[in-house]
């Protein structure tokens, strides 16, 4: 990591970085960087690209240094859960964590930012509320498990996941049953393998309104998505995926001409990022300023 050159150096300066897998693209490290001059806070922002097997040795270092906060990407936005203290409301019944934080306490507790990311980016990019909208999401991660309570929260009327296992996708259900209780929210759930047996697949992309893919590229994957009836989209619909590199993702090539309106993730990363360096700093970014910085 490098200490910023035009920070006074008298400064103790705040220590943080991203935790992922394979994750050389992520823009992160930049985008924290551009925010640390807009605010003139000294903070070191690194990467920290992690093996699966040595992710709770490295975590805990990371916790021994004191360091003041983290953002937690795939795959380790539920593992991570097992090396923090607290977790902030949201969180804990998300059950993800993508930004960890050094509270006054002494303890880390952990946040989930992408929450906030994805609505303001459906705002931003296709400037549409998601209440009573009919929404699709494709994966049954970490990062769908935002989406769908974001979804929830905002008042969707009709939410279906899909997924290449269907059991976990069966479990996100029961877990988001539980969230449409706590959040008084009239929202409808469904879910499926890819087959979309047991439900009116064409039907379902017909009426659909906004369709988010957050599952990870891969061959596979793409096999997967392409079986869909994605054909049946309404002209009117909306199309995001939350990866974002590249620019025009296999996911929205394959969408091109058939939505009204499509959007990768790039927008939902500045936001979340926005929001993490509020959680670490106190200071919140104006969004179109750091785009201009970036």
């Amino acid at each position: 990591m490098e200490i910023q050159k035009d920070f006074n150096l008298f400064v103790r300066p705040l220590f943080a970085g991203i935790f992922g897998y394979n994750i050389k693209y992520s823009l992160s490290p930049l985008i924290h960087s551009r925010m640390s001059k807009l605010s003139n806070v000294n903070l070191c922002y690194g990467s920290f690209d992690i093996p699966p097997k040595t992710f709770g040795t490295a975590f805990n270092g990371f916790k021994s240094l004191k360091f003041k906060g983290a953002n937690i990407t795939q795959p380790y936005k539920i593992e991570v859960l097992n090396y923090i203290e607290h977790l902030s409301f949201e969180a804990e019944l998300i059950g993800a964590v993508n930004t960890v934080n050094l509270e006054d306490d002494g303890f880390y507790k952990g946040y989930n930012t992408d929450t906030t990311g994805f609505t303001k980016s459906v705002g931003y990019e296709f400037e549409i509320e998601l209440q009573n909208k009919n929404a699709i999401i494709l994966g049954a991660g970490g990062a769908s498990r935002a989406v769908l309570y974001s979804l929830i929260k905002e008042g969707a009327q009709e939410i279906l996941i899909i997924n290449r296992n269907k059991d976990n996708a069966k479990k996100l259900f029961k877990e988001a049953n539980l969230w449409k209780g706590l959040l008084k929210s009239n929202s409808e759930v469904f879910y499926s393998g890819f087959n979309l047996t047991g439900i009116s697949g064409d039907k379902c992309f017909e009426k659909c309104d906004i369709i988010i893919n957050t599952i990870t590229p891969s061959e596979g994957s793409f096999e997967l998505i392409k079986s869909l009836p994605l054909k049946s989209l309404s002209s009117k619909s909306f199309a995001m995926d939350i990866s974002y590199n590249p620019p025009l993702t296999a996911f929205l090539e394959l969408l091109n001409g058939k939505v009204v309106k499509s959007a990768n993730g790039l927008s939902m990363l500045l936001l979340q990022a926005i929001e993490s360096f509020y959680i670490w700093t106190g200071h919140r970014i104006d969004l179109s300023a750091l785009k201009s910085a970036l």
